[in-house]
């Protein structure tokens, strides 16, 4: 095991080109903001959720069927959260989704390219809050309270996204993917995937499938990670890992619950 180990470790040849990338990774200058591409022709958009309205979107519509947590953030938790953590929340839109038809195709040659864009965390937190305010009902109660960290409950979720006027529904967000990277002595960081969850409508389309191809290319060369885990709880979630090269490593985990 060690020495399989010592055969994936990348040698630091270059602490020049070593430390810039890592130092731009670190202050999160260079986030990858959007991907857009087609896929089997249709089109997509994969994007960080950079609007609180979107974070909205995706609890009420993706993560209350998949959490047991039942505590969601404010406003300022989330734009702090994304800004000053090493923690990166993706969405996937598809255009016109009631188009869209029962596609099962790995075939990532696909893909085409339209364009994409990458800012610094600054930049994509400022696009976000103005957006943010461009569809936010100017009439809402909340609209000039002072800044107060708070959560809500998950019964609370549809209130909170009636304060916005949603965007046209020529898109829709169908899938959500959580990374993070993990600091690691003496080499670049690794990564994590901690949630990767599909629309209950757009499951079994091959769509988790193309969120994993695309967040591991995000990793590797945008921001230069060494390696990704994550942990699978069923055998479907598995079999699609497999299709990506993920192995088993036989390790015994073990965890505490810190509050019983």
């Amino acid at each position: 095991m060690e020495e399989e180990k010592k055969k994936n470790i990348e040698p630091i040849n270059n602490q020049d080109l070593f430390i810039k990338p890592f130092i731009d990774i670190l202050n999160k200058k260079r986030v990858l903001y959007k991907y857009v591409f087609l896929f089997n022709n249709y089109k997509f958009k994969f994007k960080i959720v950079s609007t609180y309205y979107e974070y909205l979107m995706v609890c009420n519509n993706l993560l209350r069927d998949v959490t047991t947590c039942n505590l969601f953030y404010d406003r300022y938790i989330f734009y702090d959260m994304i800004g000053k953590s090493l923690y990166f929340p993706y969405i996937l839109y598809i255009y016109e989704p009631e188009t869209y038809n029962n596609i099962n195709s790995s075939n990532f040659e696909s893909i085409k390219f339209i364009k994409s864009s990458i800012l610094n965390i600054e930049q994509i937190i400022l696009k976000g809050k103005l957006k943010n305010e461009k569809y936010f009902k100017k009439n809402s109660n909340n609209l000039n309270n002072q800044k107060i960290y708070s959560f809500f409950n998950a019964e609370d979720i549809k209130s909170e996204i009636n304060n916005y006027y949603l965007p046209n529904k020529t898109k829709k967000i169908v899938g959500y993917v959580e990374i993070y990277l993990l600091f690691h002595m003496a080499r670049l960081f690794d990564s994590r995937i901690e949630r990767l969850v599909i629309h209950k409508e757009y499951r079994n389309k091959s769509l988790g499938l193309l969120i994993m191809y695309i967040s591991i290319y995000l990793l590797k060369y945008i921001y230069h990670c060494n390696r990704c885990d994550l942990t699978v709880e069923n055998e479907i979630a598995l079999k699609l890992y497999k299709k990506l090269n993920f192995i088993n490593v036989p390790t015994n985990v073990l965890f505490i619950f810190l509050y019983t």
